[in-house]
């Protein structure tokens, strides 16, 4: 469950990517051929970039995308290496929580007072903020799945050319 919601994320966090090129593109095209800006193309590529960043980043821990450093846990022999994987996977679960936490929270609160940016585009913040909570909560529940895997006695992934 907690791997096909992170494969959704993924997906969504492609699609906010594909969203930045077609609007910077847009933007480009309405600059040069018609002499006008689309007035809210930075402020929703900057909101689509923090989607596509945390939505992404679940399917990269899943995939072994970020960066570790092996080197150590390589010199080590495998019971105390796996304490320590152990140990930094409940140390970015507990990182992740909070972060999560402070997300969900900060939404709550722009919910709940109305708050908009405060540019010409005036979008209400909740909406892109609560993409991003709900980005931070997929990375958490993937830190909780390798948590998982680890208690299973399965290796994590590790990306080509990571080492």
């Amino acid at each position: 469950m907690i791997d096909r919601l992170t494969d959704l994320g993924s997906i969504t966090g492609a699609l906010s990517l594909l969203c930045i090129l077609i609007l910077i593109g847009g933007e480009i095209v309405a600059r040069n051929l018609l002499g006008i800006s689309l007035h809210f193309s930075w402020d929703l590529a900057g909101y689509l970039m923090g989607a596509c960043f945390l939505l992404s980043s679940a399917a990269a821990m899943k995939g072994g995308s970020h960066v570790r450093v092996t080197a150590l846990l390589e010199t080590l022999p495998p019971a105390v290496a796996r304490v320590l994987e152990v140990f930094a996977c409940l140390v970015g679960f507990a990182i992740c929580v909070t972060l999560s936490w402070a997300l969900i929270d900060m939404a709550w609160l722009s919910g709940m007072r109305g708050s908009t940016a405060a540019t010409a585009f005036r979008v209400p913040l909740i909406y892109p903020q609560a993409v991003l909570a709900i980005g931070a909560v997929l990375l958490t529940l993937q830190c909780l799945a390798q948590f998982l895997r680890l208690m299973c006695g399965e290796a994590l992934a590790t990306g080509p050319g990571l080492e």
